[in-house]
């Protein structure tokens, strides 16, 4: 159910009809370049059954939900990959604002905002970086201590077993021979 924002009163009347409206969850249709859409829709309705009564009204967050689905639909019909639901999904499981997201993804503070909206489209890195936070959103969350992380020995080893996937052991292997990581145990090629 439709939460009632500002506790509104259970009914209130249509500023069209003065027929009753109560707070709920309306399926709504829409079409973009004759490509349908549908999204559960809150606000207050006249009707939460019949779908051919789209009488009612929208308030506060409901507007910006219809934008949101307005914006995701246009960009799922330009064949857009993050649309900007997608991309709003992202920034809030890894728990960031949207000028911490446009800061730590390197692409400014307003950037997030403008993906968000829809006005621009994620360059082909900041789409990489967005796949990566979606399959691994600890390691983009910031929190409290502004940095990732990871258990020191897990992150010798990535960075070890990287230097000997990508050829580069036989010439730099050395370099990490006497080296200890902060837990003081030595991690071997």
């Amino acid at each position: 159910m439709a939460r009632n924002p500002r506790e509104y009163p259970d009914t209130i009347s249509s500023p069209e009809s003065g027929r009753p409206m109560v707070r709920g969850e309306k399926m709504v249709s829409f079409k973009i370049k004759s490509k349908s859409f549908q999204y559960r829709q809150p606000g207050w309705w006249c009707s939460l059954k019949d779908p051919n009564d789209m009488e009612g009204q929208l308030i506060d967050e409901d507007n910006l939900i219809a934008e949101m689905a307005r914006r995701t639909a246009e960009a799922m019909v330009n064949g857009e990959q993050f649309t900007p639901l997608l991309i709003r999904a992202i920034r809030l499981l890894c728990k960031l604002s949207q000028r911490e997201a446009g800061e730590l993804f390197g692409t400014g503070e307003k950037s997030f905002e403008k993906y968000e909206s829809g006005k621009i489209r994620p360059s082909e890195p900041t789409k990489r970086l967005l796949r990566l936070a979606m399959t691994n959103p600890k390691m983009f969350a910031i929190g409290k201590r502004k940095a990732i992380e990871l258990p020191v020995e897990t992150d010798s080893k990535l960075v070890l077993h990287t230097i000997h996937e990508a050829h580069l052991d036989r010439f730099y292997a050395p370099l990490f021979q006497n080296q200890r990581p902060r837990n003081g145990r030595p991690v071997h090629l």
